[in-house]
């Protein structure tokens, strides 16, 4: 079961189903396979690999050049090259793991899906340079059968998870726009309430004079601030003034409510909040899965794979286009 660092998989799939998209792998454990009744499923093979590989390669080597590769991780014996790879080959026995779950729960794509990943893999393989080509090795088929095996992880992680509880209020989820005013003594406090609540005053201006933060205007969420300044900030009307709070950090606050419920902001920190009741729920069926039903995921195509190469590969829209595809 996965333990440890957190695995990008999941929310992966549930942005994309939600027409979003997350980049970056970050960090999992591994999955213990040693209980008794276990089964094996069969891994990807080269070529399938290596389009992953490539995607996640050429991303990074183009944000900090191939220099990223002369990297070792912080704290670790292993190169950044190292660290990558496996978090590549772990993403991709996700995919292999999820695909038994939609077996055992009966899901499958339908015909209509399976068209749409056949032009999409199409597209795909086609903007491939040949440099790419060179590098993965990969021919049409076998970016097809690699979006399969997402498309229907991807449905079936939205297929277990539709029904997680996901009753999130708007005031749960309700984002404010606030100016504030941070200074590090009452009598100041005191002082500069004096001056924003005269009338005609300009709060931003005085907060430009007065403030010890450059940041003005802010918004903010249930959670995100020191509970005296968030009760303070959404008991307020717009336009209103705080009366000086006192923050955990010692300092003394003053805050203007500009907007009291920012519905487009709210929306998406609702969304945001849904999505990682989500991932919670299906983190659980899948570690609840392996325990009942583990997986050892074959192939040892992963020996010998490295991110080091003189072609001069491109590609990094894997994902892209698999949420242009797939937006609903």
């Amino acid at each position: 079961m996965r333990t440890g660092k957190q695995n990008r998989f999941f929310k992966l799939c549930l942005l994309l189903g939600a027409s979003a998209l997350v980049s970056g792998l970050s960090g999992c454990a591994g999955k213990q396979v040693t209980e008794a009744g276990g089964r094996t499923v069969e891994g990807f093979g080269r070529p399938e690999a290596m389009l992953l590989v490539a995607t996640e390669r050429n991303r990074y080597e183009q944000i900090y050049t191939d220099q990223i590769w002369n990297v070792s991780m912080p704290g670790e014996e292993e190169s950044f090259e190292d660290f990558l790879l496996a978090q590549v080959r772990q993403f991709a026995e996700d995919l292999k793991v999820v695909g038994a779950m939609a077996e055992e729960y009966g899901i499958q794509l339908d015909s209509s899906e399976k068209e749409q990943v056949r032009r999409l893999a199409e597209d795909y393989y086609n903007r491939l340079t040949a440099a790419d080509v060179a590098y993965t090795g990969a021919v049409e088929a076998d970016a097809y059968d690699l979006y399969l095996d997402y498309a229907l992880a991807c449905k079936t992680v939205e297929e277990l998870t539709k029904d997680a509880a996901l009753e999130i209020s708007d005031s749960q989820a309700r984002v404010i726009e606030i100016q504030q005013i941070v200074l590090e003594d009452r009598d100041t406090a005191d002082q500069v309430l004096e001056l924003v609540q005269a009338e005609g005053a300009d709060f931003a201006s005085i907060a430009g004079q007065y403030s010890v933060e450059e940041e003005v205007r802010k918004s903010i969420g249930r959670g995100e601030e020191d509970a005296a300044i968030e009760e303070a900030a959404f008991s307020l009307e717009q336009g209103q003034i705080s009366p000086v709070i006192q923050g955990n950090d010692g300092r003394y606050y003053l805050i203007q409510c500009i907007n009291p419920y920012d519905q487009e902001a709210t929306a998406s920190r609702k969304a945001e909040m849904a999505l990682v009741q989500k991932d919670g729920a299906f983190r659980q069926l899948y570690d609840e899965f392996l325990a009942e039903h583990p997986v050892e995921v074959s192939g040892a195509v992963w020996d010998n794979i490295s991110c080091v190469t003189d072609e001069d590969t491109t590609t990094t829209n894997f994902f892209e286009l698999y949420g242009e595809y797939f937006k609903d």
